[in-house]
């Protein structure tokens, strides 16, 4: 079954960061969460999404937003700023 393609949001992974750290977790304790929750998370994909490597799959920043208790609008850049790294 094919995935669901990536949404195309200003998603900034240091906001991620930012709130995961406010919510007092590591990495793997936010994956675990997620995958508790329903939604398989491993800390390699947080990683990757906090260091704006990749776009997190809709499902898995579904599980994100839930754990953390935050909206979608907290994870989204501010007009203007640079959303990825340069490789």
């Amino acid at each position: 079954m094919a995935r669901t393609p990536l949404l195309d949001l200003p998603f900034d992974g240091r906001r991620l960061r930012a709130a995961r750290r406010r919510a007092r977790l590591t990495q793997e304790q936010l994956a675990q969460r997620c995958t508790d929750n329903g939604t398989p998370v491993s800390r390699f994909q947080v990683v990757r999404a906090e260091s704006c490597k990749n776009l997190p799959h809709p499902d898995v920043l579904d599980a994100f937003l839930e754990v953390l208790n935050c909206t979608v609008n907290e994870l989204l850049t501010s007009a203007g700023e640079v959303t990825r790294e340069s490789a």
